[in-house]
């Protein structure tokens, strides 16, 4: 029944990227005009890559304004992936995974409404106290019994801070404890 509703919940947000931007958000940035978008790649010392990303620069009213968009990468100097972003084109997280060391997914986010209360387009670029984001968050810990990862909590997180049903599970998949906040 868990994995049913999981894949329901992730074709429902695979259906629906733009579906996560209010109105009032599409209005805002309606206006915007993508001028460049420029791959972007920073480096350790040991010359390994620490982050990759995009860059994409909009113009609106003889202004330029830049942001991070689509996906971004930062990796440990080992070379393993660290944390795995996917921006939407304005600069904000539609999905995240960060992983450990060995490459185990330890968390994942995804993006599921995305709102601005802005009234302006400076005040949108220039800070981000004006954002509403509700997430699913998921978290991942390892069996010490099967020595693999397993779904460990599950809910809603909105503007950061844990809303609804929480869920947590013991490794063999059944439901541990159901917490509301």
């Amino acid at each position: 029944m868990k994995s049913i509703l999981a894949i329901i919940i992730l074709l429902l947000i695979g259906y629906s990227s733009y579906a996560q931007h209010t109105d009032r958000f599409l209005e805002l940035v309606k206006n915007l005009e993508q001028v460049s978008c420029k791959k972007d790649t920073v480096f350790y010392k040991n010359r390994n890559v620490w982050w990759t990303m995009c860059w994409t620069t909009y113009e609106h009213d003889s202004e330029k304004y830049s942001t991070r968009t689509g996906e971004m990468v930062q990796y440990y100097k080992n070379g393993q992936i660290a944390h795995q972003y996917f921006l939407d084109n304005y600069g904000n997280m539609k999905t995240m995974k960060v992983f450990d060391r060995k490459g185990n997914k330890v968390e994942e986010y995804v993006t599921t409404k995305i709102d601005s209360n802005a009234k302006t387009l400076i005040e949108f670029f220039e800070s981000q106290d004006h954002m509403k984001f509700n997430t699913w968050t998921s978290i991942y810990r390892c069996s010490s019994k099967l020595g693999i990862p397993y779904l460990y909590k599950e809910g809603l997180r909105v503007n950061g801070n844990k809303n609804g049903v929480w869920t947590t599970y013991y490794d063999n998949g059944e439901i541990k404890k159901e917490k509301e906040y």
